[in-house]
């Protein structure tokens, strides 16, 4: 069976229509013969190709490199698979969509609620932040930096990796506490939950490229990762506030508390996740697993939107995943 539409790609089909390059990574078989691993992609269906050396037309990788960039729309065909789970397409033919051929919208995920909408809830739990100084460096830093922020992506693979990803992830997460806040009363704190939820990930910013088409980590973000950089903003915000007037010790101490909850949000150092502090507080443990639960319901979500029910895929980052019927 052929398809022209990547949605509708299964282990079997023939394909033959327009994608999105997601990734590409060009590497060579045991024999030492080069080919190119390319992820294409359509709204949040993704898509690991291959392109053998046979189908490299006479050209080297240097070659294919210029076609096969991050972002380029292409109209390809091939031929899918099933391996460790998981669709597979090799790649027989391709060619760039030329300009005004395609709709590259139609190939984009976008977040499923306005930037607007969200860019108003979000400062409304900004607005409910009572701790003065965690009210002005949150605020400050969300309007420092809220153009970029409301549709930039949250991953360039694992969750959220979509346009307007990190606004939506940062809103859910705070929902999300918000009905823990109201379930536990004063045993949680509400206004170091939102603001440390609030600004967990704005390093994503610099982290990240801002291209939501095709994301990659910047050099900045190779150096350093989203936790260091955003505790870096808030540490500023502190100097620049110090520059102004005087500033306690309990103040500077609930800063550095901020700083610690957004350090170890991936949780303890011993997962292995990347938090660069161990959680020693309740609203650190619970920032950590919030995030968590976040991330993998989007994951899950997308890995089994395409699934048939009573079906079991392999899904990276994940392993097995069940889809009910």
């Amino acid at each position: 069976m052929s398809v022209n539409c990547l949605l509708e790609l299964t282990p079997g089909n023939s394909f033959e229509g327009f994608c999105l390059v997601k990734e590409v990574k060009p590497d060579k078989t045991k024999k030492g013969d080069p080919y190119l691993n390319v992820t294409v992609a359509k709204k949040h269906k993704m898509i690991a190709c291959k392109l053998w050396n046979n189908g490299f037309g006479g050209r080297t990788v240097e070659e294919l490199l210029t076609v096969f960039t991050n972002g380029a729309m292409l109209y390809m065909s091939g031929d899918a698979s099933e391996y460790n789970g998981q669709v597979q397409m090799t790649i027989n033919g391709f060619r760039l969509a030329e300009n005004g051929e395609v709709d590259v919208s139609e190939f984009i995920e976008a977040a499923p609620e306005s930037v607007e909408s969200m860019e108003a809830e979000i400062r409304s739990y900004i607005d409910d932040i009572k701790i003065p100084i965690l009210h002005q460096i949150t605020s400050e830093l969300f309007e420092d930096h809220k153009k970029l922020f409301m549709h930039h992506v949250a991953a360039v693979k694992m969750h959220h990796n979509f346009r307007g990803g990190l606004a939506y992830h940062t809103l859910s997460l705070l929902r999300i506490a918000k009905n823990i806040c109201d379930q536990y009363g004063e045993a949680v704190n509400r206004s170091k939950m939102y603001a440390a939820l609030t600004l967990h990930d704005m390093g994503k910013i610099i982290e990240m490229t801002k291209d939501f088409t095709a994301p990659e980590y910047t050099l900045f973000g190779q150096f350093l990762g989203h936790i260091q950089i955003v505790n870096q903003m808030i540490d500023r915000k502190l100097v620049a506030i110090r520059n102004e007037r005087s500033v306690s010790l309990e103040e500077v101490t609930v800063v550095y508390e901020l700083m610690n909850i957004i350090s170890s949000h991936h949780g303890p150092l011993s997962n292995g996740w990347g938090s660069t502090a161990e959680p020693i507080t309740l609203e650190a443990h619970l920032c950590h697993m919030i995030d968590n639960i976040d991330a993998k319901i989007n994951m899950i979500s997308k890995a089994t939107a395409d699934m048939k029910e009573g079906e079991v895929q392999k899904v990276w980052g994940l392993g097995k995943v069940y889809k009910p019927k």
